[in-house]
């Protein structure tokens, strides 16, 4: 029988507490968005060693869903209410990217009204 061998994990299931503690050291004060690739700085780790974790371990994996909301609820807020140092294009592309906000608008129309559906019934004259 042939074991795996390599590296041993560094995962420890209290990243999932320390979390809080990722997200008290950053936000609007501290101009640092809550991102998954500072909670791996924080952890020092690699973001990527933070993504296989998600999918072994379901606790971990919500940590990383926390981080996205908290994010989330950032970028709206501060795209609504932030004023003249937000970058309101970069806001508008990580809602798009990250959390799949999209603008929409009508390109089969052009905004004009559709004519009435012909149904195609025959007349029985």
């Amino acid at each position: 029988m042939e074991t795996k061998r390599g590296r041993p994990t560094k995962y420890d299931p209290l990243f999932s507490e320390r979390v809080d503690r990722y997200l008290e050291t950053v936000g609007r004060e501290q101009t640092t968005l809550p991102t998954v690739e500072g909670y791996a700085v924080y952890l020092g780790v690699s973001r990527d060693s933070l993504y296989e974790w998600a999918k072994l371990y379901p606790d971990f994996s919500d940590t990383l869903k926390k981080i996205s909301t908290y994010q989330k609820i950032q970028l709206i807020n501060d795209g609504i209410y932030g004023g003249k140092e937000v970058n309101a294009t970069i806001v508008k592309l990580m809602l798009q990217n990250n959390h799949g906000m999209k603008e929409r608008s009508d390109v089969t129309t052009d905004d004009e009204k559709l004519p009435a559906p012909i149904y195609g019934a025959k007349s029985t004259k």
